[in-house]
């Protein structure tokens, strides 16, 4: 498994976008999948937010996360999001996950931001999965009438 930027493979941009728009477009009311098309046309990205990982296995597309500036247009207080976390389902539960989180945060400490945050929209497993990793939660609170938990992490204290 190997992770790169989404910059070096655009082609799989429609793909991305149908994982995000399948999984998550619920939270995003009036938002389309051409929307969402759009979003990660914009996030090809290699030294400046807003950006796009994706993770591969044997060429096969597997996974992806980003970083971008702001993810809850209600907090607007917080900037430097990780977003966006998404395995194919045969391929959950093995690492993947943690090594495009892993990747991300690196990326972000090399553009000297120093914290992140996340919302998660399961409050239990996916807030456990952060947890392991060092993110601390933040705050529950309710985002487009479902509950989120709102997690962060100080990349500079580890």
């Amino acid at each position: 498994m190997y992770v790169q930027y989404l910059g070096d493979h655009q082609e799989v941009i429609p793909v991305l976008a149908a994982w995000i728009y399948d999984e998550w477009s619920y939270l995003y009311p009036g938002m389309t999948l051409q929307d969402v098309v759009s979003l990660f046309r914009e996030r090809i990205n290699k030294e400046k937010l807003p950006l796009t990982l994706v993770a591969f296995d044997a060429g096969e597309l597997v996974g992806t996360v980003s970083l971008r500036e702001f993810d809850m247009e209600t907090r607007k207080d917080l900037p430097h999001w990780l977003t966006s976390l998404y395995v194919v389902k045969p391929w959950r539960r093995r690492r993947i996950g943690t090594s495009l989180i892993k990747t991300a945060e690196k990326k972000a400490a090399e553009l000297e931001i120093r914290k992140l945050f996340l919302f998660t929209t399961d409050v239990n497993l996916p807030a456990l999965f952060y947890s392991k990793l060092g993110w601390i939660e933040k705050e529950k609170i309710i985002y487009h009438s479902y509950p989120v938990i709102l997690m962060e992490k100080d990349l500079f204290c580890e």
